[in-house]
């Protein structure tokens, strides 16, 4: 009986090794209306909750690097959680470090999530970043490429330190030139379950929100779909994967299962995950 049990650990460890480090690629070729030649076949990464920490291990942030590198995008978005709440200071964390290989590879842009807000200091949190070359889009919005006539529009919403007080419209503190709100419209949003609320303003409503937060429920059951997300609770509506506005099906989101684990350290079910957008 001991060697049943021993080949039974072994093969739960072997399990949890691979739910929780062995990262599977989610590719999606999106077209998107009225998108400009300079971006079409131009290819994102899209990177969310890594919860970077002292205790994070260093190997599964190269692989995450190699990873996104072997994509070969044109552009990086991470949509917040960079580092895990209550980290007295960000010194030996590889926080630095992955911001600058990840602006090596491709322009990288970023939006804060619940865990970065109330992590160390929120200004040395931001001056990493900057100095790292990645640009922290705190509701503010881009053209992309930078520099030119036309392209895409990029917006990145804050993260809020009280959810009771948000704005109404949520993307009210977020402005756009008349030029930015012609073009097509990606939102980088940490939160998933403000969908319907990211619709309201009819000006600002992005063609594809890409999001985060959910760790696809953390355990995911065969049929039944992810278990908890934070904000939605059990058996959450928007729990990882593809979703499409019941008002204008041109409106979508992408919510990342994620790369890391916060408060609860295993995945069921549920490998980390790394997304490549192609637009069309």
């Amino acid at each position: 009986m001991a060697w049943i049990f021993l080949v039974l650990s072994i093969a739960a460890l072997v399990y949890m090794y691979i739910q929780n480090y062995m990262i599977e690629v989610s590719r999606f070729d999106l077209t998107i209306p009225k998108l400009s030649d300079t971006m079409k076949g131009k290819k994102i990464v899209h990177l969310s909750d890594l919860h970077l920490s002292t205790r994070t291990n260093k190997s599964f942030v190269e692989t995450i690097l190699d990873t996104t590198e072997e994509q070969a995008p044109d552009y990086i978005f991470i949509t917040g959680d960079l580092v895990q709440a209550g980290l007295e200071d960000f010194v030996d964390t590889p926080l630095r470090h992955f911001a600058e290989e990840c602006a090596k590879i491709a322009p990288t842009y970023a939006v804060t999530g619940n865990h970065d807000i109330v992590s160390g200091s929120f200004s040395d949190f931001k001056y990493i970043l900057k100095t790292a070359g990645v640009k922290l889009l705190l509701d503010e919005a881009v053209t992309l490429p930078e520099g030119t006539a036309e392209g895409i529009t990029l917006m990145g919403l804050a993260e809020r330190m009280n959810q009771a007080t948000l704005p109404q419209p949520i993307l009210g503190p977020i402005t756009l030139s008349e030029e930015m709100v012609d073009r097509p419209k990606i939102l980088l949003a940490h939160r998933p379950e403000y969908f319907v609320h990211y619709m309201l303003d009819k000006t600002k409503s992005a063609e594809l929100i890409l999001s985060g937060h959910t760790h696809a429920g953390q355990f995911r059951l065969p049929v039944i779909g992810g278990l908890y997300a934070p904000g939605q609770g059990m058996f959450p509506k928007y729990d990882y994967g593809l979703f499409n506005s019941s008002e204008d099906f041109t409106k979508r989101m992408i919510i990342s299962r994620g790369l890391s684990n916060s408060s609860f350290p295993i995945r069921i079910n549920n490998r980390p995950e790394i997304i490549t957008i192609t637009l069309n």
